[in-house]
């Protein structure tokens, strides 16, 4: 399963010319992976009767934000600096990474249709990193890292939520967590645009 939608996530549907085309790419697939992994931690505390993890929650709030403001950066570096900002953008993406290893490690309950569904989610989510890795240019030379800032790999965020709301929303017969659970749904569009359409937009 988990093949699958690593090839959805990372399907180039079409490219552009714009060189910062791939920055816009990358914000949309951190806009719906990083609340999708902080969801997962909200469920591990229903189930489980405790708190959230805020820490955590937090780190990867705070680890998605850095990820965005290094493609930025490397999108506008100069073609001496390029190489080095790219590592930097690599490396945070290998901390991203982590902290989903951190969800994965707590994200345990008693009840096994929850942690079925927990198990689920995660597995969506870690295809992510590769659907991020496809859209950052490598860290090769400064000409050729510049020429690959012009492709903007496609990532069907719609395909992910679908696919994650589907998994979210199956019942598990924990009331606590099917109570919950329609509250962390994830949306394609602006609360503003789902007022405006009555809710015809997710």
């Amino acid at each position: 399963m988990r093949k699958a939608l690593v090839v959805v996530l990372s399907l180039a549907m079409f490219c552009t010319a714009c060189s910062t085309a791939w920055v816009s790419t990358l914000d949309s697939i951190l806009a719906a992976a990083a609340p999708a992994l902080i969801n997962i931690l909200q469920i591990v505390a229903v189930a489980n009767g405790q708190p959230v993890n805020a820490n955590l929650a937090a780190k990867i709030n705070a680890d998605a934000t850095i990820i965005k403001t290094l493609a930025g950066d490397f999108a506008k570096a100069s073609s001496g600096s390029t190489p080095g900002v790219c590592q930097q953008l690599q490396a945070a993406v290998g901390v991203y990474q982590a902290d989903q290893q951190l969800v994965l490690q707590i994200a345990q309950v008693g009840d096994s249709n929850t942690q079925t569904k927990i198990t689920l989610l995660a597995g969506l989510v870690a295809g992510t990193v590769n659907a991020i890795m496809a859209v950052i240019p490598s860290c090769q030379s400064a000409a050729v890292a510049r020429n690959m800032k012009t492709a903007a790999p496609s990532y069907s965020v719609s395909t992910f939520t679908d696919h994650y709301n589907r998994i979210l929303l199956a019942p598990t017969g924990n009331a606590a967590v099917d109570a919950v659970t329609p509250k962390l749904k994830l949306h394609q569009h602006s609360k503003l645009v789902r007022a405006v359409t009555f809710g015809r937009l997710e």
